[in-house]
């Protein structure tokens, strides 16, 4: 589909024809995200999926909208707190765990003060 329903036409079918309409909303993102960057692909599908995550909660087309909206505005804010604060974040410390004896001793002493540490430790197996 090249060109998008007027708005007038969009809303008598999602009224008298549901599926058209959500089939319609389907092919409409299908087609946005293909057009887009390769690299950008599986992270506006993830985002889709989750939008369509928080849809399918929504109990009426009111609260989905409401739900929508919260979403919407949860991302906006943690968006403008990296925008505000971009290098606030805290960073995360990778420990590589390993079957010697000493650096097990290590680790059991890191996670047993995990509880009074700030500092979040990450540990790769290999």
């Amino acid at each position: 589909m090249d060109t998008l329903p007027n708005f007038d036409d969009m809303a008598k079918m999602a009224k008298e024809d549901p599926e058209q309409f959500e089939q319609l909303r389907q092919q409409l993102i299908e087609n946005a995200i293909n057009q887009a960057h390769d690299s950008m692909k599986p992270r506006l599908k993830a985002q889709q999926s989750h939008i369509d995550l928080v849809i399918s909660r929504g109990k009426n087309p009111l609260h989905t909208t409401m739900l929508l909206r919260n979403e919407l505005q949860r991302q906006l804010v943690r968006f403008a707190d990296t925008l505000q604060h971009p290098y606030s974040q805290e960073n995360a410390e990778v420990t590589p765990i390993s079957s010697h004896p000493k650096q097990s001793e290590n680790t059991d002493k890191t996670l047993s003060n995990a509880s009074s540490c700030k500092k979040l430790t990450i540990f790769e197996i290999f």
